[in-house]
């Protein structure tokens, strides 16, 4: 059973997390919302089965529209179904079910256990509090990055959308280098992930890249599932991922799954601009921190990033 150093941080609103099994020891702290670190028992003991499929990535990495590509390839193309149950319902965040199986007005499981094989399972958790039998019965694992400075942007419009008080960018990108916000630090975050790359269940992707080469990225996918896509599959795959589909498909009242919950956060919002930046897919474009993020913090984050190669990183699989 895992063993965690528990620090409550009331004023950051977050739980700062110390993994300390030996396997872990040398890791960072992880900075997770409450209701995250309250469930993380139950996560590292979570049963995996070698047919599962976990889509990992950091909050606004490009997650969202990865998942619908994976798990329609995963189910053979099973496009009446992804049309009739919604994402969340089809594909559970592991650290958050309840998302899944209790405020779904259809559900498509009761529970992570009745899902089908292959199960697609979203997580935003470092590497260091995934489940501990992933290492053993090792599933796939699919991680997707994005720029830091796009990453950045996007998560602030996200977080200021769920903050009763408005937050401002300048002072969110400083909580952001300094690894004082939910889900950092963020340098390792990347770095522990890219770190597997050299494994044969471990398929890392970029944002980048897929809005790049969507076909080229349809193909790897399919590659590392075992699967073959037709030229008409491909068709309707690209088609689905439009950034207008996916936006309208993830509408503005549907970021929770909760209406009610959406919109109250909604109306105790004091800035203005996170109401106007509620949908959930926002711009989709590459490089768009260049219309928001002032030079200066540009030239920080690039150089902060630059030595996250000196970091304390990494760990042998098969140890």
């Amino acid at each position: 059973m895992s063993t965690f150093e528990v620090k409550i941080n009331t004023s950051c609103g977050y739980t700062s997390i110390k993994c300390l099994d030996e396997k872990w020891k040398n890791f960072p702290i992880s900075n997770l919302p409450p209701k995250v670190a309250d469930n993380l028992m139950t996560v590292k003991n979570f049963s995996v089965r070698p047919h599962d499929i976990f889509l990992c990535g950091f909050l606004r990495s490009g997650t969202t529209r990865l998942q619908e590509l994976v798990w329609i390839i995963a189910n053979d193309f099973d496009f009446n179904t992804q049309m009739e149950f919604d994402s969340k319902a089809r594909i559970p965040t592991l650290e958050t079910p309840e998302w899944s199986f209790k405020l779904r007005e259809k559900p498509f499981a009761n529970s992570m256990q009745e899902l089908l094989n292959p199960r697609v399972i979203k997580s935003h958790l470092p590497v260091q509090l995934l489940p501990d039998q992933i290492w053993t019965v090792k599933p796939k694992i699919i991680f997707n990055s994005r720029d830091p400075k796009d990453n950045v942007i996007s998560f602030y419009h996200l977080l200021n959308t769920y903050s009763s008080v408005p937050l401002y960018l300048e002072e969110f990108l400083d909580k952001f280098i300094s690894d004082d916000l939910v889900y950092t630090p963020y340098r390792e975050y990347i770095s522990n992930y890219l770190n597997l790359s050299q494994f044969e269940n471990i398929l890392c992707l970029t944002y980048e890249d897929t809005s790049a080469d969507l076909d080229g990225t349809i193909q790897k996918v399919a590659h590392f599932l075992g699967k073959t896509v037709s030229t008409e599959n491909v068709k309707l795959i690209k088609n689905y991922l439009k950034f207008e589909n996916m936006k309208e498909k993830f509408g503005k009242d549907k970021i929770s799954g909760n209406h009610e919950h959406d919109q109250k956060i909604a109306a105790q919002s004091l800035d203005p601009n996170s109401r106007n930046n509620r949908a959930f897919f926002r711009r989709g474009i590459v490089g768009g921190f260049k219309d928001e993020m002032p030079q200066e913090y540009v030239d920080r984050i690039d150089d902060w990033y630059s030595k996250a190669g000196s970091l304390n990183q990494g760990f042998n699989l098969r140890d």
